[in-house]
């Protein structure tokens, strides 16, 4: 199981503004459009493949979906693929 870390909404909403980070929001596109971290992508469902795809191993990852769960197991595919993850803990708060 892969390791990554854990953050908080507050601390990942601060990281969101900052280079060098990606935030990708795993919830569906209509909780997305009302409301999200700034700067974060809705990748509504995504996996490590759709990850993957973007090919920014360089960048930090945070990942939050509704209530944590699904963000933390992707967190855990993509470390073991060594990128560097950050989840959300308890999932998405406004």
């Amino acid at each position: 199981m892969g390791k990554f870390n854990f953050i908080s909404m507050k601390e990942a909403r601060r990281l969101a503004l900052e280079p060098g980070y990606i935030v990708a929001d795993l919830r569906s596109p209509e909780e997305y459009y009302n409301s999200h971290i700034e700067n974060a992508v809705n990748l509504p469902s995504a996996d490590k493949s759709t990850i993957l795809a973007f090919g920014k191993e360089e960048y930090t990852w945070i990942l939050y979906c509704k209530r944590g769960s699904y963000s933390f197991k992707l967190a855990s595919e993509l470390s073991d693929s060594g990128y560097k993850v950050l989840a959300v803990v308890g999932g998405y708060r406004d």
